[in-house]
Protein backbone atom coordinates (compact mmCIF):
# COMPACT_ATOMS: atom_id res chain seq x y z
CA UNK A 1 0.00 0.00 0.00
CA UNK A 2 1.25 3.42 -1.00
CA UNK A 3 1.32 7.06 0.93
CA UNK A 4 -0.52 9.23 -0.98
CA UNK A 5 1.56 12.76 -1.61
CA UNK A 6 -1.13 14.86 -1.40
CA UNK A 7 -1.51 18.72 -0.06
CA UNK A 8 -5.03 20.61 0.51
CA UNK A 9 -5.89 23.91 -0.01
CA UNK A 10 -7.91 24.95 2.83
CA UNK A 11 -8.79 28.61 1.66
CA UNK A 12 -12.49 29.69 1.54
CA UNK A 13 -11.82 30.43 -2.28
CA UNK A 14 -10.34 26.61 -3.30
CA UNK A 15 -11.86 24.07 -4.95
CA UNK A 16 -14.35 21.52 -3.40
CA UNK A 17 -11.88 18.88 -1.60
CA UNK A 18 -12.93 15.99 -3.18
CA UNK A 19 -12.08 17.60 -6.56
CA UNK A 20 -8.32 18.86 -5.25
CA UNK A 21 -8.03 15.13 -4.12
CA UNK A 22 -9.14 13.31 -7.83
CA UNK A 23 -6.69 15.84 -9.60
CA UNK A 24 -3.52 14.98 -7.58
CA UNK A 25 -4.74 11.58 -7.54
CA UNK A 26 -5.73 11.34 -11.16
CA UNK A 27 -2.00 13.28 -11.70
CA UNK A 28 0.15 10.39 -10.30
CA UNK A 29 -1.54 8.06 -11.77
CA UNK A 30 -0.73 9.12 -15.34
CA UNK A 31 2.54 10.76 -14.41
CA UNK A 32 3.21 6.90 -13.20
CA UNK A 33 4.10 8.24 -9.87
CA UNK A 34 1.39 5.95 -8.56
CA UNK A 35 2.38 2.49 -10.76
CA UNK A 36 -0.38 0.02 -12.00
CA UNK A 37 -1.20 -2.36 -9.04
CA UNK A 38 -0.31 -0.04 -6.44
CA UNK A 39 -2.85 -0.45 -3.71
CA UNK A 40 -4.25 2.83 -2.67
CA UNK A 41 -4.59 3.76 1.12
CA UNK A 42 -8.45 2.78 2.53
CA UNK A 43 -10.58 5.06 2.58
CA UNK A 44 -10.55 5.67 6.59
CA UNK A 45 -7.08 5.79 6.65
CA UNK A 46 -6.64 8.90 4.18
CA UNK A 47 -9.86 10.80 5.44
CA UNK A 48 -7.81 10.65 8.99
CA UNK A 49 -4.50 11.39 7.68
CA UNK A 50 -5.80 14.44 5.91
CA UNK A 51 -8.12 15.41 8.34
CA UNK A 52 -11.58 15.31 6.21
CA UNK A 53 -14.77 13.44 5.66
CA UNK A 54 -14.65 9.36 4.91
CA UNK A 55 -17.27 10.45 2.45
CA UNK A 56 -14.83 12.82 0.57
CA UNK A 57 -12.16 10.55 0.05
CA UNK A 58 -15.22 7.54 -1.17
CA UNK A 59 -16.73 10.30 -3.57
CA UNK A 60 -13.10 10.70 -5.32
CA UNK A 61 -12.28 6.92 -5.20
CA UNK A 62 -15.73 6.31 -6.88
CA UNK A 63 -14.75 8.91 -9.75
CA UNK A 64 -11.40 7.48 -10.16
CA UNK A 65 -13.39 3.91 -10.76
CA UNK A 66 -15.51 5.48 -13.35
CA UNK A 67 -12.52 7.04 -15.19
CA UNK A 68 -11.00 3.32 -15.44
CA UNK A 69 -8.39 4.09 -13.59
CA UNK A 70 -8.79 2.50 -10.36
CA UNK A 71 -10.58 -0.58 -9.83
CA UNK A 72 -11.84 -1.98 -6.41
CA UNK A 73 -11.84 -5.37 -5.20
CA UNK A 74 -13.90 -7.02 -2.56
CA UNK A 75 -12.24 -7.25 0.67
CA UNK A 76 -8.73 -6.52 -0.64
CA UNK A 77 -9.44 -2.63 -1.16
CA UNK A 78 -8.95 -0.34 -4.48
CA UNK A 79 -5.85 -0.70 -6.81
CA UNK A 80 -4.71 1.24 -9.82
CA UNK A 81 -5.85 -0.31 -12.56
CA UNK A 82 -3.05 -2.33 -14.65
CA UNK A 83 -4.27 -0.85 -17.93
CA UNK A 84 -4.67 3.29 -16.78
CA UNK A 85 -4.32 4.89 -19.98
CA UNK A 86 -7.32 6.58 -21.30
CA UNK A 87 -8.12 8.20 -24.63
CA UNK A 88 -7.60 11.98 -24.41
CA UNK A 89 -10.63 13.59 -23.70
CA UNK A 90 -12.59 15.37 -26.76
CA UNK A 91 -13.21 19.32 -27.06
CA UNK A 92 -16.94 18.88 -25.73
CA UNK A 93 -15.88 16.83 -22.98
CA UNK A 94 -13.17 18.77 -21.51
CA UNK A 95 -15.65 21.71 -22.15
CA UNK A 96 -17.94 20.22 -20.04
CA UNK A 97 -15.78 19.51 -16.99
CA UNK A 98 -14.42 23.19 -17.18
CA UNK A 99 -18.11 24.16 -17.22
CA UNK A 100 -19.33 21.73 -14.46
CA UNK A 101 -16.06 23.31 -12.29
CA UNK A 102 -16.90 26.73 -12.44
CA UNK A 103 -20.42 26.06 -11.51
CA UNK A 104 -19.27 24.37 -8.42
CA UNK A 105 -17.37 26.83 -7.61
CA UNK A 106 -19.88 29.57 -8.10
CA UNK A 107 -22.33 27.73 -5.75
CA UNK A 108 -20.00 27.19 -3.06
CA UNK A 109 -19.47 30.73 -3.43
CA UNK A 110 -24.05 30.73 -2.79
CA UNK A 111 -24.36 31.86 -5.79
CA UNK A 112 -28.17 30.87 -7.18
CA UNK A 113 -28.32 29.08 -10.86
CA UNK A 114 -30.16 31.97 -12.12
CA UNK A 115 -27.47 34.34 -10.81
CA UNK A 116 -24.76 32.07 -12.64
CA UNK A 117 -26.44 32.29 -15.75
CA UNK A 118 -26.50 35.73 -15.55
CA UNK A 119 -23.31 36.11 -14.81
CA UNK A 120 -21.95 33.80 -17.69
CA UNK A 121 -24.24 35.63 -20.07
CA UNK A 122 -22.23 38.86 -18.96
CA UNK A 123 -18.92 37.52 -19.56
CA UNK A 124 -19.76 35.91 -22.80
CA UNK A 125 -21.19 39.08 -24.10
CA UNK A 126 -18.23 40.94 -22.71
CA UNK A 127 -16.13 39.19 -25.10
CA UNK A 128 -17.68 40.54 -27.74
CA UNK A 129 -16.61 44.09 -29.58
CA UNK A 130 -19.65 45.18 -29.13
CA UNK A 131 -19.50 45.55 -25.17
CA UNK A 132 -16.59 48.32 -25.35
CA UNK A 133 -19.10 50.96 -25.77
CA UNK A 134 -21.00 49.92 -22.52
CA UNK A 135 -21.00 53.05 -20.42
CA UNK A 136 -23.20 52.86 -16.98
CA UNK A 137 -23.72 56.54 -14.65
CA UNK A 138 -24.22 55.77 -11.07
CA UNK A 139 -25.80 58.73 -8.91
CA UNK A 140 -26.08 59.04 -5.39
CA UNK A 141 -26.29 62.22 -3.19
CA UNK A 142 -22.88 61.68 -1.52
CA UNK A 143 -19.32 60.55 -3.10
CA UNK A 144 -18.91 58.24 0.24
CA UNK A 145 -22.30 56.23 -0.90
CA UNK A 146 -21.12 56.29 -4.49
CA UNK A 147 -18.20 53.75 -4.03
CA UNK A 148 -20.26 50.64 -4.14
CA UNK A 149 -21.45 51.09 -7.30
CA UNK A 150 -17.95 50.77 -8.56
CA UNK A 151 -17.45 47.86 -6.42
CA UNK A 152 -20.46 45.74 -7.15
CA UNK A 153 -20.26 46.17 -10.86
CA UNK A 154 -16.79 45.77 -11.18
CA UNK A 155 -17.50 42.56 -12.74
CA UNK A 156 -18.49 43.96 -16.03
CA UNK A 157 -15.92 43.43 -18.52
CA UNK A 158 -14.75 46.58 -21.03
CA UNK A 159 -17.73 48.72 -19.03
CA UNK A 160 -17.60 51.91 -17.91
CA UNK A 161 -18.63 53.21 -14.75
CA UNK A 162 -19.12 56.91 -14.18
CA UNK A 163 -19.89 58.23 -10.81
CA UNK A 164 -22.22 61.63 -10.72
CA UNK A 165 -23.52 63.36 -7.59
CA UNK A 166 -27.14 64.01 -7.28
CA UNK A 167 -27.02 68.58 -6.85
CA UNK A 168 -25.22 68.23 -10.38
CA UNK A 169 -27.32 66.09 -11.68
CA UNK A 170 -30.27 67.68 -10.95
CA UNK A 171 -29.35 71.18 -12.34
CA UNK A 172 -31.23 71.46 -15.64
CA UNK A 173 -29.60 71.26 -18.80
CA UNK A 174 -26.10 71.49 -17.95
CA UNK A 175 -27.34 67.98 -16.06
CA UNK A 176 -29.40 66.06 -18.30
CA UNK A 177 -26.14 66.86 -20.74
CA UNK A 178 -23.62 64.79 -18.69
CA UNK A 179 -25.95 61.60 -18.39
CA UNK A 180 -26.95 61.88 -22.33
CA UNK A 181 -24.21 59.40 -23.76
CA UNK A 182 -24.76 56.87 -20.96
CA UNK A 183 -26.41 53.10 -21.77
CA UNK A 184 -27.87 52.88 -18.47
CA UNK A 185 -28.34 55.44 -15.27
CA UNK A 186 -28.47 53.40 -11.80
CA UNK A 187 -29.75 55.11 -9.09
CA UNK A 188 -31.27 54.76 -5.57
CA UNK A 189 -35.06 54.27 -4.81
CA UNK A 190 -34.69 57.55 -2.62
CA UNK A 191 -33.11 59.63 -5.53
CA UNK A 192 -35.28 57.61 -8.80
CA UNK A 193 -38.48 60.04 -8.42
CA UNK A 194 -36.42 62.89 -8.38
CA UNK A 195 -33.88 62.20 -11.42
CA UNK A 196 -37.22 61.18 -13.54
CA UNK A 197 -39.03 64.83 -12.84
CA UNK A 198 -35.60 66.21 -13.75
CA UNK A 199 -34.65 63.80 -16.72
CA UNK A 200 -37.87 62.85 -18.43
CA UNK A 201 -36.19 61.97 -21.25
CA UNK A 202 -33.95 59.44 -19.48
CA UNK A 203 -36.51 57.17 -18.01
CA UNK A 204 -36.58 54.32 -19.66
CA UNK A 205 -32.34 54.30 -19.44
CA UNK A 206 -33.04 54.33 -15.67
CA UNK A 207 -32.74 51.40 -13.12
CA UNK A 208 -33.26 52.42 -9.21
CA UNK A 209 -31.81 49.54 -6.57
CA UNK A 210 -32.23 49.22 -3.23
CA UNK A 211 -29.25 50.36 -1.20
CA UNK A 212 -28.38 49.89 2.70
CA UNK A 213 -25.55 49.52 5.49
CA UNK A 214 -24.17 45.87 4.95
CA UNK A 215 -25.30 43.53 8.13
CA UNK A 216 -21.68 43.73 9.08
CA UNK A 217 -21.58 47.61 9.73
CA UNK A 218 -25.30 47.52 11.64
CA UNK A 219 -23.54 44.96 13.42
CA UNK A 220 -20.71 46.92 14.69
CA UNK A 221 -22.95 50.25 15.39
CA UNK A 222 -25.35 48.42 17.22
CA UNK A 223 -22.20 47.07 19.92
CA UNK A 224 -21.72 51.06 20.36
CA UNK A 225 -23.51 52.40 23.23
CA UNK A 226 -25.08 55.87 24.46
CA UNK A 227 -22.18 57.06 26.92
CA UNK A 228 -19.59 56.15 24.04
CA UNK A 229 -17.87 59.24 22.41
CA UNK A 230 -17.89 58.68 18.42
CA UNK A 231 -16.15 60.32 16.00
CA UNK A 232 -17.09 59.87 11.69
CA UNK A 233 -14.36 60.56 9.40
CA UNK A 234 -16.23 61.80 5.55
CA UNK A 235 -15.77 63.64 2.73
CA UNK A 236 -19.09 65.27 2.81
CA UNK A 237 -22.38 66.39 5.23
CA UNK A 238 -24.76 64.35 3.55
CA UNK A 239 -22.75 61.27 4.71
CA UNK A 240 -22.34 62.28 8.51
CA UNK A 241 -25.81 62.94 8.35
CA UNK A 242 -27.10 59.40 6.97
CA UNK A 243 -24.35 57.99 9.76
CA UNK A 244 -26.10 60.55 12.93
CA UNK A 245 -29.05 59.04 11.83
CA UNK A 246 -28.33 55.56 12.55
CA UNK A 247 -26.71 55.97 15.59
CA UNK A 248 -29.79 58.16 17.20
CA UNK A 249 -31.21 55.08 16.42
CA UNK A 250 -28.84 53.08 18.92
CA UNK A 251 -29.43 55.72 21.10
CA UNK A 252 -26.24 57.40 20.80
CA UNK A 253 -26.37 60.93 21.59
CA UNK A 254 -25.98 63.94 18.92
CA UNK A 255 -23.85 65.55 21.70
CA UNK A 256 -21.35 62.17 21.55
CA UNK A 257 -21.12 62.64 17.60
CA UNK A 258 -18.07 64.60 16.08
CA UNK A 259 -17.13 64.84 12.38
CA UNK A 260 -13.90 65.56 10.84
CA UNK A 261 -13.69 66.23 6.84
CA UNK A 262 -11.25 65.24 4.77
CA UNK A 263 -10.29 68.70 4.37
CA UNK A 264 -9.52 69.05 7.80
CA UNK A 265 -7.29 66.02 8.33
CA UNK A 266 -4.13 67.61 9.61
CA UNK A 267 -6.59 67.87 12.61
CA UNK A 268 -6.94 64.11 12.88
CA UNK A 269 -5.14 63.70 16.24
CA UNK A 270 -6.87 66.38 17.96
CA UNK A 271 -10.22 64.76 16.86
CA UNK A 272 -9.65 61.27 18.00
CA UNK A 273 -8.01 62.19 21.51
CA UNK A 274 -10.96 61.78 23.25
CA UNK A 275 -13.14 59.33 21.21
CA UNK A 276 -14.20 55.82 21.47
CA UNK A 277 -14.76 55.11 18.02
CA UNK A 278 -13.90 56.43 15.16
CA UNK A 279 -16.80 55.72 11.43
CA UNK A 280 -14.93 55.49 8.23
CA UNK A 281 -16.54 56.22 4.76
CA UNK A 282 -16.88 52.71 2.57
CA UNK A 283 -13.54 51.33 1.14
CA UNK A 284 -12.03 52.55 4.24
CA UNK A 285 -11.16 56.05 2.31
CA UNK A 286 -8.69 57.33 5.05
CA UNK A 287 -5.76 55.03 3.40
CA UNK A 288 -5.15 57.65 1.15
CA UNK A 289 -4.03 59.85 4.06
CA UNK A 290 -0.98 57.67 4.66
CA UNK A 291 0.08 60.51 6.99
CA UNK A 292 -2.78 59.61 9.41
CA UNK A 293 -2.37 55.74 9.47
CA UNK A 294 0.62 55.86 12.18
CA UNK A 295 -2.42 58.31 14.59
CA UNK A 296 -4.78 55.71 13.67
CA UNK A 297 -2.76 53.23 14.50
CA UNK A 298 -2.24 54.49 17.50
CA UNK A 299 -5.47 54.99 18.54
CA UNK A 300 -6.51 50.91 18.52
CA UNK A 301 -3.76 50.40 20.54
CA UNK A 302 -5.25 52.77 23.18
CA UNK A 303 -8.70 50.47 22.66
CA UNK A 304 -10.00 52.74 20.38
CA UNK A 305 -12.86 50.85 17.54
CA UNK A 306 -12.70 51.77 13.80
CA UNK A 307 -15.87 51.00 11.75
CA UNK A 308 -15.69 50.87 8.37
CA UNK A 309 -19.40 52.01 7.31
CA UNK A 310 -20.06 50.51 4.24
CA UNK A 311 -23.31 49.92 1.60
CA UNK A 312 -24.16 47.44 -0.30
CA UNK A 313 -27.00 46.99 -3.46
CA UNK A 314 -29.60 43.87 -2.81
CA UNK A 315 -29.03 40.92 -4.76
CA UNK A 316 -32.56 41.65 -6.37
CA UNK A 317 -31.86 45.13 -7.64
CA UNK A 318 -28.30 43.66 -8.97
CA UNK A 319 -29.68 40.77 -10.46
CA UNK A 320 -32.34 43.18 -12.38
CA UNK A 321 -28.91 45.37 -13.47
CA UNK A 322 -27.40 42.54 -14.85
CA UNK A 323 -30.48 41.50 -16.63
CA UNK A 324 -30.24 45.04 -18.19
CA UNK A 325 -26.79 45.28 -19.12
CA UNK A 326 -27.75 41.79 -20.71
CA UNK A 327 -30.46 43.27 -22.98
CA UNK A 328 -29.23 46.36 -23.42
CA UNK A 329 -25.57 43.93 -24.69
CA UNK A 330 -28.08 41.68 -26.63
CA UNK A 331 -29.09 45.33 -28.86
CA UNK A 332 -26.46 46.38 -29.26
Amino acid sequence: MCMLNIKLDRSASSLPTYQQLLIQIEKQIQDNSLLPGTKLPPERDLAEELGIARGTVQKTYQELIHKGLVEALQGKGSFVTQQHETQPMDRKEKAVNAIDNAIDRLVQLKFSFQEIKTLIDLRLLGREEAMQDLSIAAIDCNPEALAIYEKQLFFIPHAKIAKFLLDDVLKGAAGMDKLSHFDLIVTTNTHYHDIVTACPGFADKLVQVSVSPTRDSIVKLARLTPSQQVGVICESNKFFTIIENHLKGFEIPAGNIAALYFSNMTNLDTFIKDLDAVIVPPGYSLQQHTESIAQLQMFTERGGTIIPFDFQIDRGSLLHVEERIKSILQGK
